[in-house]
This record gives C-alpha cells, sequence and structure tokens, in this order.
C-alpha cells in the first residue's frame, strides 16, 4: 500500500488499489482500469479515478 491509494474489495475477494483514492475513500467513483494480475491469492486490480 502505497501513500495516497484506495483499497477496495469486490464481492468476490477481488482487490482493487485506487492511485490517488485514498482522497475518495466512503465514496462511490467510476475508475479507469490500469492493469489486472492474476496470483496465487487471487486477482487484483490497479486503477485511477476517471477524470
Amino acid at each position: 500500500k502505497e501513500h495516497g491509494q484506495g483499497i477496495g474489495y469486490l464481492d468476490d475477494g477481488t482487490m482493487v488499489v485506487v492511485e490517488g483514492g485514498r482522497r475518495h475513500i466512503g465514496n462511490e467513483i467510476t475508475v479507469v482500469v490500469s492493469r489486472v494480475l492474476q496470483t496465487g491469492a487471487g486477482r487484483m486490480i490497479f486503477a485511477q479515478p476517471r477524470s
């Protein structure tokens, strides 16, 4: 977890990491997915807030 990131989880347990998302915690926002990783522990999605 980097400074300024927002972390959330989908219903299936997928972790969603939003760059610059910390200031949006508690709000629902639209994001643009930049990358998806499949790991042994599950899936991780990296995204940025949509302008």
